[in-house]
């Protein structure tokens, strides 16, 4: 038989170790969750971070080295040297990555939208069936997914090289006529803009690659 004061104790052992697995549930819960709501959701959080202003706006510099940081992995970045990278370097692809990989954690830091369209069309090659690339005839992009436009680029999905010059932004409604997208160093801010549409299928020939999410 135990004791009152080892039945105390055991009891509070047991309380522990339940907060403790109900933690780390928690915590691996979170840190795999992948919800293309909350891409969604942290999309529109920056172009309301960024209305009315551009990326000379001294009030921005803070958060466009954390794109190059975060987004494109590159930590040489600071805000002595942002101004140069303003003028010389798009930083479109590096908020795709910086958004998507908050909610994302396996999707590619990139500098080049082209990095991370490859890499989900390889996905989709080896079978994956999420994160993965389709041309925009074959899928319906819905919010949290990427949609691709060529940018100097004159080729398909299948024929992409890492270093095209393409275009990605963030899906946030398809309404079936349209397509709304938010995208990164648009008219040098963060800005949502119109996709045209034809029962939920991009319906322009500007843009030609869809991610699924």
């Amino acid at each position: 038989m135990y004791s009152a004061k080892q039945m105390q104790g055991i009891a509070i052992t047991l309380a522990a170790a339940i907060i403790a697995i109900l933690t780390a549930q928690y915590l691996l819960k979170r840190f795999f969750s992948m919800d293309k709501k909350l891409v969604v959701a942290k999309a529109e959080k920056e172009l309301l971070t960024w209305r009315d202003k551009k990326e000379t706006d001294p009030s921005v510099q803070d958060i466009l080295v954390q794109y190059w940081n975060e987004g494109a992995g590159w930590h040489w970045v600071n805000k002595s040297n942002i101004k140069q990278f303003d003028n010389e370097q798009p930083w479109s692809a590096a908020f795709v990555s910086f958004v998507v990989r908050q909610e994302f954690w396996d999707f590619p830091k990139s500098a080049s939208h082209s990095k991370y369209v490859v890499w989900a069309r390889e996905r989709r090659k080896n079978g994956d069936t999420e994160r993965i690339a389709y041309e925009i005839s074959e899928y319906k992009p819905e919010p949290g997914d990427i949609v691709i436009k060529r940018r100097g680029y004159t080729g398909n999905l299948t024929n992409l090289y890492i270093g095209a010059t393409t275009h990605g932004d963030i899906v946030t409604k398809n309404t079936g006529d349209y397509i709304e997208v938010i995208g990164g160093n648009v008219s040098d801010t963060v800005k949502k803009t119109i996709v045209p549409a034809k029962n939920g299928y991009i319906n322009h020939n500007d843009w030609f690659a869809v991610i699924k999410m």
